[in-house]
């Protein structure tokens, strides 16, 4: 049996073990470096979310589905021992529908991305794999996304838009900007069939192989910083853990988690840190496996909004409900919505919605005798975090880029970009800034 240590000495503390913080922790570890991860989930990997059929064993992923087929992406699955390979075509028909009223969208047709949107989208290669603006931010892609795309008569496109990647908050209120970002060269390219998975279907095992790579001792999981000191000389976390109080040392602290003033304030943030993070919001977006639905499996559920700008998604709202290929009979779910919700009141939600399906969908088979059971639940907020307009013109990029290294403080993550290809390149390229800085050159 180990011997509990209560005192941590390590090269870097990372504090976040999602798909950002645990690529760190094996690339540093790789480069001969010691590190600690600490997560406040009873798991790594972040959105990655995976529930394992009681009765099969099959794995249902609810949260990350796929990944892009990039270098990065095959890199780490090899160092992890994972096989990739690309997915199937869907043969599953997508039905568009309108949750709060409830009624089938029949005229909801999504076709590719066209130049409409391409040929604005070239206009700004410095938001393709983040947010490198100029000096001058051009007020075009201030405005809401609505705006941009009347002015600029992007039409043909704006259903695939709002279909990728993903449906948290009002994306016709989107600010421009974020929109270039999330919908960018690399998700035109998967929209198209470029993308990747595990080959047993099992998205989690990438993260449970990387803990065990990382070892048991250097994953603190269900913890949370109470306390810190970040000083010249180095960084010094309290942490509480299952197992009592744990104190980590280390050279240098890198954040993978959330960075909001909120999320952060046990490190003790200063004025400086403060008026930079505060500024960071997020959409709250959750996620779920749920089985007895009572819905036709042929068919895959989008929610859009009937009456809303180009049929938009309007929140809260489910964004999808969707059957496992891997476990017959079991679905899982998105949920968006504009505020904070318990779990319990997004499964009411989510079972409404449900309820007004079954009975939409009779002449399709659907059983409107049938009781839906919620099997796994995840809050996945904040999702897509997003500044203001005002934050974007007063220059808030730039300023994230210089706490860079402040306080012995790196930060990672979803703040630049919200693909697991992304993070891990962007990681791969602040890496050897971090090596020097653990190194004191």
């Amino acid at each position: 049996m180990a011997i509990y240590e209560t005192i941590l000495e390590r090269d870097v503390v990372i504090l976040g073990g999602g798909a950002t913080g645990s690529f760190a922790a094996i690339a540093l570890k790789d480069l001969g470096k010691s590190v600690v991860v600490v997560e406040k989930r009873d798991q790594l990997g972040g959105h990655t979310n995976t529930y394992a059929d009681s009765a099969t064993g099959k794995a249902v992923n609810f949260g990350v589905q796929i990944y892009h087929n990039t270098s990065v992406v095959r890199r780490f699955h090899q160092r992890l021992g994972i096989t990739v390979a690309p997915l199937p075509r869907p043969t599953i028909k997508p039905l568009y529908v309108d949750f709060s009223k409830p009624v089938i969208v029949d005229n909801y047709t999504v076709s590719m991305v066209g130049p409409d949107y391409t040929d604005q989208l070239r206009k700004y290669p410095y938001l393709e794999d983040g947010f490198h603006l100029p000096d001058d931010v051009p007020e075009d892609l201030l405005l809401p996304w609505s705006e941009y795309a009347t002015k600029y008569n992007i039409d043909q496109s704006q259903h695939a838009i709002f279909q990728a990647p993903g449906s948290p908050g009002d994306p016709s209120k989107r600010l421009a900007v974020y929109v270039f970002n999330f919908v960018n060269s690399l998700v035109l390219s998967a929209m198209k069939g470029d993308i990747v998975r595990n080959v047993n279907g099992d998205n989690s095992e990438l993260f449970r192989n990387a803990h065990a790579e990382i070892g048991t001792e250097n994953v603190l999981l269900g913890s949370n910083v109470t306390s810190a000191t970040r000083s010249p000389s180095g960084i010094k976390l309290v942490v509480s853990t299952a197992e009592g109080e744990q104190t980590i040392h280390a050279k240098q602290l890198i954040v993978a988690a959330p960075p909001q003033a909120s999320n952060l304030e046990p490190l003790g943030l200063d004025s400086r840190e403060q008026k930079i993070l505060g500024q960071v919001e997020g959409c709250p977006f959750y996620t779920g496996v749920i089985t007895s639905t009572g819905l036709p499996t042929q068919f895959s559920y989008y929610g859009v909004g009937a009456d809303a700008y180009y049929q938009a998604i309007q929140p809260p709202s489910v964004a999808y409900i969707m059957p496992s290929p891997a476990a017959p009979g079991h679905f899982f779910y998105g949920y968006t919505s504009l505020e904070p919700l318990g779990q319990n009141e997004v499964e009411a939600r989510v079972r409404k919605s449900i309820r007004g399906l079954q009975t939409l969908l009779v002449a399709n088979g659907s059983d409107t005798t049938a009781e839906p059971q919620f099997r796994a639940f995840a809050d996945n907020t904040p999702f897509h975090m997003e500044l203001s307009a005002e934050s974007i013109r007063g220059g808030f990029y730039k300023e994230m880029d210089t706490l860079q290294g402040y306080r012995n403080t790196w930060y990672i993550g979803a703040l630049s970009a919200i693909t697991s290809s992304l993070l891990w390149s962007n990681t791969e390229a602040i890496l050897p800034r971090i090596m020097s800085a653990i190194d004191g050159e």
